[in-house]
């Protein structure tokens, strides 16, 4: 078994992990920024045509909206985490068991792939017609940047070992 390959993935979703919770911890220090910002974007500021059925303006739904994206974050956070410490118990096991132990991980990649997906690609540039902005340009390019890497850190994680060696290992 190549230590390395296993070593390297628990490296990896350690970074996703951390990346994670600092940006949650990032979005509650500048809560005031972020909530403005958001509030921005759900109002349709600097876009044509977000019609005035889909503004939300609402201080109380601005802040929901806000909510979403560090409480995803935290959760993102907490099982890469999770992952990482089971994976390094299991760092010297079984393909199928080290395999197993990669679930939470893989998880923690999911929700952070859903949140950056589902509220910056979806809502802000396909709703709110962000795109047109250059606020939503710079967010969104921004997104795309932790999607496509938290998506490779996701794959490289879930691939079983012998993948990468010829051998086959039964991914459990």
């Amino acid at each position: 078994m190549d230590m390395t390959l296993r070593y390297t993935k628990i490296l990896l979703l350690l970074m996703v992990g951390l990346f994670g919770l600092v940006a949650a911890i990032q979005n509650f220090v500048q809560m005031d920024s972020d909530l403005a910002l958001v509030g921005q974007v759900v109002s349709g500021g600097g876009a044509m045509g977000v019609a005035p059925w889909q503004q939300i303006e609402a201080p109380w739904l601005v802040t929901l909206c806000w909510l979403l994206i560090p409480l995803a974050k935290l959760a993102s956070a907490a099982l890469c985490l999770v992952g990482v410490a089971t994976m390094w118990r299991e760092r010297r096991g079984s393909g199928q068991a080290f395999q197993v132990s990669k679930r939470a991980g893989l998880a923690g990649c999911g929700i952070m792939l859903a949140m950056l997906f589902g509220i910056f690609i979806l809502v802000a540039e396909t709703w709110f017609q962000q795109w047109q902005t250059e606020l939503g340009a710079a967010i969104l390019g921004a997104a795309e940047r932790y999607i496509v890497a938290i998506t490779a850190v996701a794959l490289f994680v879930y691939l079983p070992d012998g993948e990468f060696t010829g051998r086959s290992t039964n991914p459990g």
